[in-house]
């Protein structure tokens, strides 16, 4: 089993916590809001790549005064940022679900910094008829229903319990926090569907086919706007595949990323 570890990085003043684990051509993993640590997914992909998985800024462990991030794009900079710090060149990104919009938006803007880039169950559209959910007000059975292809699994309730283990109350808080002050009310950019055709790098959007959170509308709006895209969709998945089918995952990522 690959072995990875957990630094502390300073992008700027600003301390990071980062996961990175593997040896192989960069690929950096922005996490979605529910499970930001390292997961079976990760360690399947540090088989053959080099894994980082930085905790975004106001997450536990990467706790960041929000006055210096106010927008989207501040989060873009931050990680354009951590890549000079970690010396990386043109890396994989891949994003899922929080994470997989501010990948968007990074490749929107700057595609050239970027080799190939992965799409989980991305937020950050608005989708004329197909409105994301407002996951920040479910309870935590609704946001099961919203989230898993089988709510009732041990996964789910692992995941979103309906009461958090007092270690994870404080994580819960900070995560929630985060999430609101970027995606309040509606997870949503009404600006990038219309600039989705900037993003020139190879890209795969995954989906899982049960999301109740971005249904599967937004996988295909997606597609349509990214030139070179292309969609798989994963049986009996919702909002979070990597977590729920993470071999599914891997080999898919995997396949695509072997492809010149």
């Amino acid at each position: 089993m690959t072995s990875h570890k957990e630094e502390t990085v300073t992008v700027r003043g600003r301390n990071i916590r980062l996961f990175r684990g593997g040896d192989g051509p960069p690929l950096l993993f922005l996490h979605d809001p529910f499970c930001p640590a390292w997961l079976p997914l990760h360690e399947q992909l540090a088989a053959q790549f080099e894994v980082l998985l930085p905790i975004h800024p106001g997450f536990s462990g990467s706790e960041v005064g929000f006055d210096q991030f106010e927008t989207m794009e501040d989060l873009v900079f931050h990680y354009l940022d951590l890549c000079a710090v970690l010396r990386l060149e043109r890396p994989v990104l891949a994003g899922a679900s929080f994470g997989g919009w501010i990948a968007a938006e990074w490749a929107m803007r700057y595609s050239d910094s970027l080799s190939k880039l992965i799409l989980i169950d991305a937020l950050g559209l608005r989708v004329e008829g197909a409105p994301a959910a407002d996951i920040l007000s479910l309870d935590p059975g609704a946001m099961r229903e919203a989230m898993f292809g089988d709510p009732a699994s041990a996964l789910a309730t692992e995941s979103i319990p309906d009461t958090p283990k007092a270690d994870d109350i404080v994580s819960t808080i900070l995560a929630r926090r985060t999430l609101a002050r970027f995606a309040w009310q509606f997870p949503d950019n009404p600006r990038l569907l219309r600039y989705l055709y900037r993003i020139e790098a190879p890209t795969m959007i995954l989906w899982g086919e049960r999301d109740g959170v971005v249904s599967i509308a937004h996988a295909k709006a997606y597609q349509e706007g990214i030139p070179k895209s292309q969609l798989m969709t994963i049986h009996n998945a919702g909002h979070l595949p990597h977590i729920e089918t993470p071999e599914v995952c891997a080999n898919l990522m995997i396949g695509f990323l072997g492809r010149t």
